[in-house]
C-alpha cells in the first residue's frame, strides 16, 4: 500500500511539474485592472531569455554554496549570513507597506469591518452596511460565513495590541512573510539529512518571491496563513523524527489558526494526514501495538484540533446575531464556475453564475449539481474543446507570474506595466528553475524518495489539482508555489544520496 501511494505521488509530481514547464516555457498570462486574463505565446528570445536567467541563478547559487560549505566552518559566521538575509527581507518588506497603502476593497474590507465588529460590539457601526453584493454585511456573514472565522483571528489580535488599524493587520503579512522564510529555512535544514540540499539557492528563492513581499498589503489572511501551514508541516516533520508529542499539538494549532484564516489550508490538513499515515506504514513492523495506537490517536488529534474550532468559531457568531448556515452561499457554484467561461478567463469568477447563487441559494443548489452534470458530458464528448478549456485555465493561473501581487497595489494600467513586466518575467525563470529543480530530483531519487519530500509533494499535487476543480485565481496557487523551494534546493548527487542510504541502512541494522 505505501509503495502505490507514493508512486501515485510520484506520477502526479511528475506529470504537474512537465505541464508547469512546458506552460511556462511557451506562454505567459497578463493580468489586466479590470481582473481579465490573456494568454499570449511567447518568442524565442524571451524564453530562451527565461531559461539564461534560471541557469545563471542555479550555477551562480551553487558555487557559493559550494564556498561557504568549504571555505566557512565557523556556525556562528553562517548563522550571522542567515540573519543577515533574513533583515534584507524584513526591511524589503516594510518598504513595500509603508511605499503601497493601497484601499482595501471587496472581501478585505468585508472581513475587516466583521473583524471590528467583533472587537468593538457596535452592531450598528458596520453591520447594516451594504456591501459590494448589494447585501447589509450581517447578510454577507451569513451567506460568506467562512469570513467569520477570518474576521475572529483579526479581532483577537484587536484585543491583544487594543487597537483596530488596518496598519496592524499589514503587519501581520510581515510576521507571516518572515515565519514563511524561516519555515522554508528549517524544512531545508530537515531535508539536508537525507540529501544534499544548497541552501543558498533556497534562499534566493524566497528573498525574491516577490509576489510575497507586494501581497502584504492584500488584507485577507493569505500570508499569515501560509506562514503557519508551513510551520505546522515542519512540527509534523519533526514529529515523525524525534517522536516528541509536542511537536504534533504545536503543529495542530498553528493549523487551526490558519484554516480558520484562510480554509484552502484544508490541502495541507489533508496532505498531513496522508503524511503520518504513510509513516505508520512504513514503521508498522517495528512499531509496538501501543506506539501503533498512539500514532492514530495523533492523527485523529491533529483532525479535530485543526478544523472543528473554525467550525465552533463560525457557529457561535451565526448563532449570537440570529443568522442561518442553511442561507449560506453554496460552495457548487465555486465548481460550476471552475468549469465555465468567463470574461476574466476560463474558470474565473462568473457573475451569472456567482450572483444567482447569491440572490437564488436554494435554487442554486438544485440547479447547480445538474449544470455540472451537463458540463461534464459536454467535456466528454468534445476532448479537443475540453483539452483547450483546461490548458486555458491552467496557463491563466501558474503563467501569471505576478499571482495578482502587482494588481493588489497599482491601480493605474500604465503604471502597473512597468513593474508588472519585468516582475513577470523574473518570476518565471524562478518558477521555471524550482520546477525544473524538482523535476530532476523527483526523476533522480524516484526510487528511494524521504517521506518529508513525499510531504511536500503531495502538497503541490493537492493544490493544483484542486485549482483545476476549484474557482481559479492566480493569488491561488502561491502557497504551492513556495513547497517546491525545499525540495528545488535539493543537489542532485547520486554518490552523496548512495552514501547517505548506506548510513541509514547501518543504523538501522
Amino acid at each position: 500500500m505505501k509503495i502505490n501511494m507514493e508512486k501515485i505521488i510520484t506520477f502526479f509530481g511528475i506529470i504537474f511539474l512537465i505541464l508547469i514547464i512546458i506552460i511556462n516555457l511557451f506562454f505567459s498570462a497578463y493580468l489586466d485592472v479590470s481582473e481579465h486574463i490573456t494568454i499570449n505565446k511567447n518568442n524565442i528570445i524571451y524564453s530562451l531569455g527565461i531559461i539564461l536567467i534560471g541557469i545563471l541563478m542555479y550555477e551562480i547559487t551553487n558555487l557559493i554554496n559550494n564556498y561557504i560549505e568549504k571555505k566557512i566552518s565557523s556556525k556562528k559566521i553562517k548563522n550571522i549570513l542567515l540573519a543577515f538575509s533574513l533583515i534584507i527581507y524584513i526591511v524589503a518588506n516594510i518598504i513595500n507597506i509603508i511605499m503601497f497603502t493601497p484601499p482595501i476593497v471587496g472581501d478585505q474590507i468585508h472581513a475587516y469591518n466583521l473583524a471590528q465588529t467583533f472587537y468593538n460590539g457596535n452592531l450598528e457601526e458596520f453591520l447594516p452596511n451594504l456591501t459590494y453584493a448589494g447585501i447589509p454585511l450581517s447578510s454577507y456573514m451569513q451567506k460568506y460565513y467562512q469570513q467569520i472565522s477570518l474576521a475572529f483571528v483579526f479581532s483577537i489580535f484587536f484585543r491583544i495590541i487594543h487597537f483596530d488599524d488596518i496598519g496592524i493587520l499589514r503587519v501581520l503579512n510581515i510576521v507571516g512573510n518572515i515565519l514563511t522564510y524561516i519555515a522554508l529555512y528549517k524544512i531545508m535544514n530537515k531535508l539536508s539529512k537525507d540529501y544534499k540540499v544548497n541552501k543558498i539557492l533556497g534562499i534566493i528563492l524566497i528573498l525574491t518571491f516577490i509576489p510575497l513581499i507586494l501581497l502584504n498589503t492584500f488584507i485577507y489572511g493569505d500570508l499569515l496563513g501560509l506562514g503557519l501551514s508551513l510551520f505546522s508541516v515542519y512540527f509534523i516533520m519533526k514529529y515523525t523524527e524525534t517522536r516528541k508529542l509536542v511537536y504534533p499539538i504545536s503543529s495542530s494549532i498553528l493549523m487551526m489558526i490558519a484554516y480558520m484564516m484562510r480554509m484552502n489550508c484544508l490541502i495541507y490538513i489533508i496532505a498531513t494526514v496522508m503524511y503520518l499515515i504513510l509513516d505508520i506504514i512504513k514503521n508498522y513492523k517495528i512499531n509496538t501495538k501501543k506506539e501503533k495506537i498512539i500514532q492514530c490517536l495523533i492523527i485523529i488529534l491533529y483532525i479535530i484540533l485543526s478544523m472543528i474550532p473554525a467550525t465552533l468559531v463560525q457557529k457561535y457568531y451565526l448563532n449570537k446575531y440570529n443568522l442561518k448556515q442553511e442561507e449560506a452561499y453554496p460552495n457548487i457554484s465555486y465548481f460550476l464556475m471552475a468549469m465555465e467561461e468567463s470574461w476574466r478567463g476560463n474558470g474565473w469568477y462568473n457573475e451569472d453564475i456567482g450572483e444567482y447563487a447569491l440572490k437564488n441559494t436554494e435554487n442554486a443548489k438544485i440547479e447547480y449539481p445538474e449544470k455540472i452534470k451537463e458540463r461534464l458530458k459536454y467535456f466528454i464528448n468534445n476532448p479537443g474543446y475540453t483539452i483547450d478549456f483546461y490548458f486555458k485555465k491552467v496557463a491563466s493561473m501558474w503563467a501569471e507570474n505576478t499571482y495578482s501581487s502587482v494588481r493588489s497595489n497599482i491601480g493605474d494600467e500604465d503604471e502597473a506595466k512597468k513593474i508588472y513586466e519585468p516582475l513577470a518575467c523574473y518570476e518565471k525563470a524562478m518558477l521555471m528553475l524550482s520546477s525544473v529543480c524538482c523535476l530532476i530530483t523527483i526523476i533522480k531519487n524516484k526510487n528511494n524518495l524521504s517521506l518529508d519530500l513525499i510531504f511536500l509533494i503531495t502538497i503541490f499535487i493537492g493544490g493544483f489539482a484542486f485549482h483545476i476543480l476549484w474557482e481559479a485565481k492566480s493569488r491561488y496557487i502561491i502557497p504551492y508555489i513556495v513547497v517546491l523551494i525545499p525540495i528545488a534546493s535539493i543537489i542532485i548527487d547520486r554518490k552523496e544520496i548512495n552514501k547517505k542510504e548506506k548510513i541509514k541502512l547501518l543504523d538501522e541494522k
